[in-house]
């Protein structure tokens, strides 16, 4: 076997391997030899098939095989042996390779298109800045989100007559041109609120109806939101036809909701294991829970925000276009080349990052790197008191495998467990700028740093 590498760009190179017959001849042989042993057919003592009859029924498939795992183990030592980093997998050069002809070839050359990541150096250091965003939760914040915790706990009444703030539980009916029910026609039974009505000819129509009335109307027209019909009509993508109809609203019942009164029943309702008796208390609490919730947000924002800084300082060049073609084909027809390229910018961050974080897990070991037994560890957490050692039990480790087995639910676990990690090690090793936000301000923060 002989293989070449041609450079073709900077960061590409197209990678010529020839197969000649005395580099497959021997596995082809012990194959069909294989085959003969197994081989059972009519007329012949079980692995006594002639090995001439062999070889005209397997032998090109068999060929095909070897020929094929011989390239593939050929290129992946070629790439480990000359130490090539490369970016995804070779792929098949179009233009180079050539039909073959297992029935008459006894020579085979392969050719492939490769990318190389690119050579770079980079360390932590603390010339590198990164605004660590401190939340800060005022009154006007704690008194937003105890009005969020009264309707939340609040109870419902069922008045008899609907006011604009009401909601309405009932059942649409599509109706004909003339006003008659079609048979067959668009049914739901549904919830929405009077005041989600935008069209005002429509909303006055429901206040001071009850229980037994209805109200033919267009909701299209009347809620002026096609999401939110599709949803109340229980429509499929395919009837959205039936959003120009007129419908008829039967009301079954009128909902008022009434909010939570702030008093000691409250206080249990939001915090059950605590004795809270006054408000001064809760709003200490509420705001104790605000800034843990905005510290977790604010920890994952300076960790992308410091990645953000790395790509814009390091500035790696990519093979744009062999990427481009190995997304879309290790994506096996789930993205097409015009979504790539549309989402190319995104797609080359990942690369990036992917490149510049397996830099850091070789400079700095264990500070960024997430173990399989810390993934354990994790969810080992889950079966004991906090500050309490873990003992080794069956049972927890029977659910533990059980629990890890789910590749999504093991993922969001190592995402969590290194982004702590991290953050650690960024605020050990950068110049880290506290910068005091309000709340509304650090939303629209992540907001802008997500389009």
């Amino acid at each position: 076997m002989n293989i070449s590498q041609e450079k073709t760009d900077d960061l590409t190179a197209i990678i010529h391997i020839n197969l000649g017959e005395e580099d497959y001849r021997e596995s082809v042989k012990k194959q069909l030899a294989d085959y003969r042993k197994k081989a059972n057919m009519p007329g012949f003592r079980p692995g006594m098939v002639p090995l001439g009859i062999i070889k005209r029924m397997y032998g090109k498939n068999i060929l095909a095989e070897q020929v094929n795992k011989k390239v593939s183990d050929g290129l992946n030592n070629y790439i480990i042996e000359n130490k090539i980093n490369a970016l995804g997998y070779p792929l098949p050069n179009k233009e180079k390779n050539n039909t073959i002809d297992f029935d008459t070839q006894t020579s085979f050359d392969f050719y492939f298109d490769i990318g190389i990541a690119p050579d770079f150096e980079f360390a932590l250091s603390d010339k590198i800045k990164v605004t660590y965003y401190k939340v800060k939760v005022d009154e006007e914040d704690i008194d937003k989100a105890i009005e969020d915790l009264k309707v939340r706990y609040g109870s419902e009444e069922y008045p008899e007559k609907a006011e604009e703030t009401d909601g309405l539980q009932g059942k649409f009916t599509e109706l004909d041109t003339e006003g008659n029910p079609v048979e067959g026609g668009i049914e739901n039974t549904t919830y929405f609120r009077i005041d989600d009505i935008k069209l005002k000819t429509v909303k006055s129509k429901f206040v001071g109806k009850g229980s037994g009335d209805t109200v033919d109307f267009n909701p299209m027209n009347a809620f002026k939101d096609e999401s939110k019909v599709m949803w109340l009509l229980n429509l499929k993508d395919d009837q959205k036809d039936k959003l120009t109809a007129e419908y008829r609203f039967s009301i079954d019942k009128v909902v008022r909701s009434k909010d939570a009164e702030i008093n000691e029943e409250f206080f249990k309702k939001v915090y059950a294991d605590e004795d809270i008796q006054t408000e001064e208390d809760f709003r200490k609490r509420l705001t104790e829970d605000l800034e843990k919730h905005y510290a977790a947000d604010s920890e994952n924002q300076f960790v992308n925000d410091a990645i953000d800084e790395f790509i814009k300082i390091t500035d790696l060049p990519l093979p744009d276009e062999f990427m481009k073609r190995w997304l879309v084909e290790s994506n096996e027809g789930k993205i097409t080349a015009e979504q790539v390229e549309q989402q190319y910018e995104s797609y080359g961050k990942s690369i990036r990052w992917s490149l510049i974080e397996s830099k850091l897990m070789e400079i700095y070991g264990d500070q960024a790197k997430v173990t399989e037994e810390e993934i354990r560890n994790e969810v080992r957490k889950y079966f004991i008191a906090p500050g309490m050692e873990y003992e080794y039990n069956q049972q927890v480790e029977d659910v533990v495998n059980n629990i890890l087995s789910n590749p999504d639910e093991k993922q969001r676990i190592y995402a969590s467990l290194q982004n702590k990690k991290l953050s650690a090690l960024f605020k050990e090793k950068l110049s880290v700028q506290e910068k005091e936000v309000s709340p509304d301000k650090f939303i629209e923060i992540v907001s802008n740093s997500k389009k």
